[in-house]
This record gives C-alpha cells, sequence and structure tokens, in this order.
C-alpha cells in the first residue's frame, strides 16, 4: 500500500511540474511571463552587483580615512611626546643647576665660618 501511495504521489507532482512547464511555456503568454521573470532577475542581479561594488569602495574609502587619521594621531602623539621629553629635560637641567648652585653657596658659607 506504501509503494501505490508513493507512486501515486510522484505522478502527481510530475503531473503538476509538467503543467507549470507548459503554462510557462507552451502558450505564449506564459514565455512573456518567463522572459519578465529572467529580465527581472538579471536587473536584480545587475543591482546587486552595483550596491555591492559601492559598499565595497565605501568601506575602502572610510579605511584609507581611518588609516590617515591613524597616522595623523601618531605623529601628533609622537610630536607632543617629544616636546614633553624636551620640557622634562630643562626641568631636570634647571634642578640640576639650583643644586649646583646651592652646593656651591653652601661651600662658600662653610670657608668663611
Amino acid at each position: 500500500m506504501n509503494a501505490k501511495n508513493s507512486i501515486m504521489t510522484f505522478a502527481l507532482v510530475g503531473l503538476a511540474a509538467g503543467t507549470v512547464t507548459w503554462l510557462l511555456l507552451g502558450t505564449k503568454e506564459g514565455r512573456k511571463q518567463l522572459d519578465h521573470c529572467a529580465e527581472g532577475l538579471r536587473q536584480f542581479t545587475g543591482s546587486v552587483k552595483d550596491n555591492a561594488k559601492k559598499g565595497l569602495d565605501g568601506a575602502a574609502e572610510m579605511a584609507n580615512k581611518a588609516s590617515r587619521e591613524v597616522d595623523e594621531m601618531r605623529a601628533k602623539a609622537t610630536n607632543q611626546g617629544k616636546a614633553m621629553m624636551d620640557q622634562a629635560d630643562e626641568a631636570a637641567k634647571r634642578a640640576v643647576n639650583r643644586a649646583q648652585d646651592t652646593i656651591k653657596t653652601a661651600k662658600q658659607k662653610t670657608h668663611l665660618s
């Protein structure tokens, strides 16, 4: 019984597929509909390709812009770091000079006493 149901189901599916094929390809209106579907699919595919290309171009531009901004920020940070090192060096030199002056003054005072 099960095999008869399977054969019957297969036959019905085949009949439905044949009917759909005949409607699409066997009549002028069906061929027109198929041609319209094919044209719509081509347009959709072209649109998807164009949008994908635009998206990739936009992503590449954003990546380039981000790279430029990172380079600029790195350069600023390097310059600021160098400026801070120069300021620290100057402050250290002044501190050493004050310490030397203090030592010199202390020596002079001890020689006078």
